[in-house]
């Protein structure tokens, strides 16, 4: 079976031989090419063929600004046995949710811009991350109520009807601490979205940290779920958490090697066969200092859970 990774699996500084997050980037902007034939080559030599692009420098626009095309990326690729699935979409976590509305048309643009490069490279998805809730009794207190989710499910509905245009399935990421992860955000989000238009990539390591059960959550919405990322963690983060821009640091700690937190991946397996996936599965570990010892011990995970024995894709 086809396995692929999210790039965030390779967004650690040990790997890239500096010593901060700002300098990967900054190796990004010194030399693209050499910047994405390294990660390449690294994911090559996994056996690991998919791949969820995601944030700079691991977006679509760095891999295209380094190859200096779409056809030289695909080359790249090709010359590889590696392909291009799925890609993150960041916008809506990124501009603050009172500027949703004034950014709407730049918003739609840029899933548009993303949706037209996967359709380019033979992509399906396109995972869009929401917004941040804001720390538990905060000054002001946030509500995720009808009033704050229903215009962002309108905006998600258009742009899933422009990537639809394209071919492309907009996903909606179960990231921990946004907007649209503890179940009962899950259920409403998926219930003020078209199904037609805006599906579901379902994480159940986030789902454990925001004190879910995730077998309960796909079963209830597995018609929506088109990637999944196969991701463990184990224990729910505190509910007094402080919630900025170093939330996603702290959910590090809490993540576990596939197979070693409290993720039913069996079950999850046998409720997928009934889920309308539009890739195989996507490993996601974040920040590996080793990516690719970890991407060829969690894959042999999947194939095993699978009842498989290959040591590469087939």
């Amino acid at each position: 079976m086809q396995l692929g990774t999210d790039l965030v699996t390779f967004y650690n500084p040990d790997f890239w031989g500096v010593s901060s997050e700002v300098e990967i980037a900054q190796l990004a902007q010194q030399d693209g090419r050499a910047f994405w034939m390294r990660l390449l080559d690294a994911q090559a030599s996994t056996g690991v063929a998919g791949i969820e692009l995601t944030f700079p420098p691991f977006d679509w626009r760095g891999a295209v600004a380094a190859f200096g095309s779409i056809d030289a990326l695909l080359n790249e690729l090709g010359q590889r046995g590696l392909a291009i699935w799925s890609s993150f979409f960041p916008d809506l976590d990124r501009i603050p949710i009172s500027e949703h509305s004034a950014s709407e048309q730049r918003i739609l643009q840029s899933a548009l811009d993303a949706a037209q490069f996967l359709s380019a490279v033979g992509g399906r998805v396109l995972v869009v991350g929401l917004p941040c809730r804001s720390t538990w009794c905060a000054d002001p207190v946030q509500f995720v109520d009808m009033a704050l989710a229903q215009p962002m499910a309108d905006l998600l509905n258009r742009m899933g009807a422009l990537t639809a245009r394209e071919g492309i399935m907009l996903a909606v990421h179960t990231e921990a601490h946004s907007v649209c992860c503890a179940p009962r955000d899950v259920d409403l989000f998926m219930l003020l979205t078209d199904p037609r238009y805006v599906s579901l990539c379902f994480d159940p390591a986030h789902i454990i940290l925001e004190g879910g059960n995730p077998t309960r959550v796909l079963d209830r919405h597995l018609e929506r779920v088109v990637a999944m990322h196969w991701k463990d963690a184990s224990g729910i983060m505190p509910l007094s958490i402080v919630i900025d821009e170093t939330i996603y640091a702290k959910h590090r700690p809490y993540f576990r090697p596939l197979g070693e937190g409290d993720v039913d991946f069996s079950t999850l397996r046998s409720l997928l066969e009934n889920a309308p996936l539009k890739c195989g599965p996507i490993l996601e570990m974040d920040s590996c200092p080793a990516p690719e010892q970890a991407l060829q011990k969690a894959a042999a995970f999947v194939r095993n859970t699978y009842g498989l024995t290959s040591g590469t894709d087939a």
